[in-house]
């Protein structure tokens, strides 16, 4: 029920083992189709190695890990024969409405956007308490639609998720205390509003002017924490909705090209070509094939 949880609700669970690995990749391939989506990992037993973020990492039971839309994903996971995984997928702008702060929101965000901290042993207190939520989450999921207040119950439960996941990894990275630099605090007013506007405005000069400086400058800054330009950040996120619309195979290019504001499919086929080196309809026939790869 992966595609069905994520599109209405924005969140989904799975418990994974050998028997399907598949719906992993699939997973996987949400995140590379959707902008600003997460995926928290807990390994219940075994032992997981995955190259991300440039780098290859080893864990083993208890271990918990973060996958982002934004951190490169070199090639798929290699699993132990007795591998079980507890994994929680969400996106950001999901449907269901969090109501947190702007502020925590913001520096949430940037922290799932751009890093990558594994955690290689819970408490086992810890592992206990959100491994708990997360079930329960799984478990007002998968009961039938007509539940009475289902859609509530998951709200409050995956905020209580969110909270006990911010903590933890405030705890074991220690770095979402941090204080926001000025440079800090740009690049996630820049994020925030390309998140915004995206659809209607693809030009950096639009973002500078609301920021108030250079568009020299904004790439500067965006560079440092981004890796890439700022025209770079803005194409990366228009193609990331492109992907996530080509994945329903029931909305007609053009009318993806309508969302994203296109004046025609035309023009939208060359722009995404140029990213991904793939036109529209031959990437939507790659993508039933699944052999598209994570980033």
């Amino acid at each position: 029920m992966l595609d069905k949880n994520i599109r209405e609700l924005g969140i989904s669970v799975l418990y994974a083992n050998q028997d399907n690995t598949h719906d992993i990749v699939e997973i996987l391939n949400y995140l590379d189709t959707r902008i600003d989506s997460y995926s928290v990992c807990i390994l219940l037993k075994g032992t997981i190695s995955i190259q991300y973020d440039h780098k290859m990492h080893s864990f083993g039971e208890n271990s918990v890990f973060i996958i982002s839309s934004f951190i490169p994903f070199i090639s798929l996971p290699q699993y132990s024969e007795d591998f079980e995984l507890m994994m929680l997928t969400f996106a950001s702008n999901m449907p269901i409405p969090l109501d947190f702060s702007n502020e925590f929101t913001q520096m949430i965000t940037y922290y799932f956007a751009r890093k990558f901290h594994p955690i290689n042993s819970l408490e086992e207190e810890e592992l206990v308490r959100i491994k708990e939520v997360i079930r329960l989450v799984g478990d007002y999921l998968n009961l039938n639609t007509t539940y009475a207040y289902r859609v509530d119950i998951i709200q409050s439960l995956f905020k209580v998720f969110f909270y006990e996941l911010v903590r933890i990894v405030s705890k074991y990275a220690q770095l979402i205390d941090e204080k926001p630099t000025v440079k800090k605090k740009l690049f996630i007013d820049f994020f925030m509003l390309v998140k915004k506007h995206f659809k209607q405005n693809r030009e950096l000069t639009f973002y500078s002017d609301h920021l108030f400086v250079t568009p020299k400058y904004l790439s500067e800054v965006v560079k440092g924490y981004y890796g890439s330009s700022a025209k770079k950040l803005i194409e990366d996120i228009v193609i990331h909705e492109a992907k996530y619309l080509l994945a329903d195979q029931t909305i007609p290019i053009y009318e993806v090209a309508s969302e994203l504001n296109f004046n025609d499919q035309s023009m939208f086929g060359k722009y995404f070509r140029n990213s991904t080196g793939l036109s529209p309809k031959a990437y939507r026939s790659e993508l039933q094939k699944r052999i598209i790869k994570p980033i």
